[in-house]
Order: structure tokens, then C-alpha cells, then sequence
């Protein structure tokens, strides 16, 4: 057991439920430093704030787990799953969702996607990684699932000593996986796709894309950085012709798949491309009813936020052009540092001396199945802003 001494000040947070101790906030730390293990959480003047795990080889030094006085591990964790699952099942009719969302489901690092009998789990930091097998178990006991793969192969840039791994851990996995959302059918790739397969998080904004789609009969879209061509899948539905385009060649042809499942190959266009490069090369304005920007996440730190910015400037001064009058922006970030304020910004030196005005439409979120707490700030990392386009 660890014995961690927090600096005069920095209680309150882990009060609130904030699950990081950082490591230039302890004031002492007693125990065996060595390795990770248990670890009691003390205010400078040693009352008891929590207690979790230490972790020698990171930053965040503490992983706090409760402010009582219970006990860690199995049961614990069981708890938490059980928990999160009855949430899940409360909000879906189908088991196609994020089963276990990190520090939104109280087990920070571990990240759980369900595909019907199939979990998918990553495991995101050395602490949940080391109980690896454990969660193997519990998840097997809640769900009886018929198979478990992992995809610990994500890049990040923490100073943290995990393996990053992939592979089954329990059960066989299908080599083709489907998704239900909405009544569309999605074809995913949990073995090599992007993150765990499929991105259950935009549930919400592809809903709104869909629904507006239909209420103002937009007839012509647009779905950048299209990965699957789930966006334009949701305007395609609701009667629009659309084109999709990204620069790799895989994800169009999962694209190509998911529109043939639906029965709407005929409303597709997929065009392989560098998306700037594609904005550049239109010669004829006002072409698209709908346009949606949904780019990767590049940037990881608050020091790349004017670089951000800068990114999403160049986007939408390249995507007004050929949006008509009367037509729809979406906007989306999957970055924490960069904020709705953020893409206010942009739309606001996007339009400076264009005659265009954007009106606010709405602001979609990451979907409920990605919980993000009031006390974790960072758990919100999901916006999108849609706009009304007027040129007139």
C-alpha cells in the first residue's frame, strides 16, 4: 500500500471526483514506489480523500477509484460494468454501443465497444492494463459474450509504460462485423479499422444530420473526411445525392460496402483525395445543399490550438464557396482542446468581408454512450457546430 500526500489546495478536485493525482501535486508519497499497486489518498493535513492505484511510470501518479473507504478490484470493477451496461440498455434498443467510456463510466483507461456478442476492448493506461485479465473475467460473467478482442494499439502521448496490443482474448471474432444504427446497417472492421471499428460517439450528430436533411429537403451533400461514409449514408437516407471523400482507399471501400448493405449505391459518389486538395480544384460555386467537416483529431495539446484553429479556417474558407444559399454547415471536432468558442472563432474569420453569414442551427455532442462528467472536464472532447449558410 501506498501512502499519498497531497500539496496544500489540491483536495478539492479529488473531492469532487476528479479520478488524477498528478505528480507535481503530491506533497509526500511513503510505500513501495516501485512498482504500481493500492494507493490512500491524504489532504496535506491528512484527511482522507480517496483511494485508487499509484503508477511509478506516469504523470499522473494516482488513479483514484472512490472517496470511501472501500475495497479495489474485482467486485469493484463488476460494479461499475454492471452499472454502465444497465445505463446502456435503458437508453438502446440494439447492443451496438460504447459499453465502458473510461473516466465517464468511472474506470478511467478502459474503453469497452459492443458489437452485439463481441466486446472490444482497449486498455488505456498501465493501472487497467495490469487487470487485464480480470476484466476478461468480469466481462465474460456480466455478458457471457462470444468473443473479446483488444485493440491496445492506439497512439497517444502519455509517459506511461504500456504495451500496445491487439489480438483475441477471449472466444473466436467474425471477420466481418455489422452494425445497427437507426435502421441503417454499417459494415465494421474491429480487427483493423480505425480505433475500435466504428464511432459509436457521432450516434447524435448523424442522427441531426439525417433528420435536417429531410426537414429542409436538401438535395446535394457533401461528407469530407468521410471515413465509412456514415454522415453521407444518414443525408442519403433522407433523399440527398452525395459525394464522399478521403484519401485512403480502405475506408472508401467500407464506404462502398455500407451503402450497398443499405440498398443505396446509386446515391454515392466516393472520390479518393486529399480533401484541401479536392476544395481547391471545384471551378463552379453554390454545387452542395449539406456539407460536413468531420476531420481526425490533430491536435493533442493546448500549445497546437492556434495551429488548430488555422486547420479549421482553411476548411470552411474552402467549403463556403460551394455551399448554396440556404444550405448547411456541420462542423466537428473530436479534439478536447479545441472548444465550440473555438469554432465560433473560425467561422467568424472564415466569413470577414465574404457577405456570408452563418447562423447557429444547432450543437451536437458525443452521444450518451460516451459519458462525460461535470467533474472531468476533459471527458467532453466531442463537438459539432451546424450552421445555416446565407449568401443572400
Amino acid at each position: 500500500m501506498v501512502i499519498v500526500q497531497l500539496r496544500s489546495g489540491k483536495e478539492g478536485k479529488i473531492l469532487n471526483g476528479y479520478p488524477w493525482v498528478f505528480r507535481d501535486e503530491l506533497k509526500s508519497i511513503q510505500g513501495d514506489t516501485g512498482e504500481s499497486g493500492e494507493a490512500n489518498v491524504f489532504s496535506s493535513d491528512y484527511g482522507f480523500l480517496g483511494r485508487g492505484y499509484y503508477n511509478p511510470y506516469s504523470n499522473r501518479a494516482v488513479m483514484v477509484l472512490t472517496n470511501g473507504d472501500e475495497k479495489l478490484g474485482k467486485e469493484l470493477f463488476k460494479k461499475r460494468i454492471i452499472r454502465a451496461l444497465e445505463k446502456r440498455e435503458r437508453l438502446y434498443l440494439e447492443p451496438f454501443y460504447r459499453l465502458v467510456h473510461g473516466e465517464g463510466d468511472r474506470l478511467p483507461g478502459l474503453v469497452v465497444d459492443r458489437y452485439g456478442d463481441v466486446l472490444v476492448v482497449q486498455f488505456r493506461n498501465r493501472v487497467v492494463q495490469e487487470f487485464k485479465d480480470v476484466f476478461v473475467d468480469v466481462f465474460k460473467e456480466v455478458l457471457s459474450p462470444t468473443g473479446i478482442f483488444e485493440r491496445s494499439d492506439f497512439e497517444m502521448g502519455v509517459d506511461d509504460q504500456i504495451e500496445r496490443n491487439t489480438g483475441i482474448l477471449y472466444g473466436s471474432i467474425p471477420e466481418e462485423m455489422e452494425v445497427l444504427e437507426n435502421g441503417l446497417r454499417f459494415r465494421a472492421d474491429v480487427r483493423r479499422g480505425q480505433k475500435t471499428g466504428f464511432f459509436f460517439d457521432q450516434r447524435e450528430s448523424r442522427s441531426f444530420c439525417r433528420s435536417i436533411t429531410a426537414k429542409l429537403s436538401l438535395k446535394r451533400g457533401l461528407d469530407l473526411f468521410s471515413f465509412s461514409g456514415a454522415f453521407a449514408l444518414n443525408m442519403a437516407i433522407s433523399g440527398a445525392e452525395v459525394i464522399c471523400v478521403d484519401k485512403s482507399a480502405e475506408d472508401l471501400e467500407l464506404a462502398r460496402t455500407n451503402f450497398e448493405m443499405n440498398g443505396l449505391d446509386n446515391r454515392v459518389q466516393l472520390v479518393q483525395n486529399d480533401v484541401f486538395d479536392y476544395l481547391g480544384g471545384f471551378e463552379m460555386k453554390d454545387q452542395f445543399d449539406i456539407v460536413v467537416l468531420d476531420p481526425p483529431s490533430l491536435v493533442k495539446h493546448r500549445r497546437e490550438i492556434p495551429n488548430g484553429i488555422s486547420f479549421f479556417k482553411r476548411l470552411v474558407t474552402g467549403s463556403l464557396p460551394i455551399i448554396r444559399d440556404g444550405g448547411v454547415l456541420g462542423i466537428c471536432t473530436c479534439a478536447y482542446n479545441i472548444s465550440i468558442d473555438h469554432l465560433v472563432e473560425v467561422v467568424r474569420r472564415s466569413t470577414e468581408r465574404s457577405g456570408i453569414t452563418l447562423s447557429h442551427l444547432a450543437v451536437t455532442l458525443q452521444s450518451a454512450d460516451h459519458p462525460w462528467l461535470m467533474q472531468v472536464p476533459e471527458s467532453l472532447y466531442l463537438k459539432c457546430l451546424w450552421c445555416f449558410v446565407e449568401k443572400e
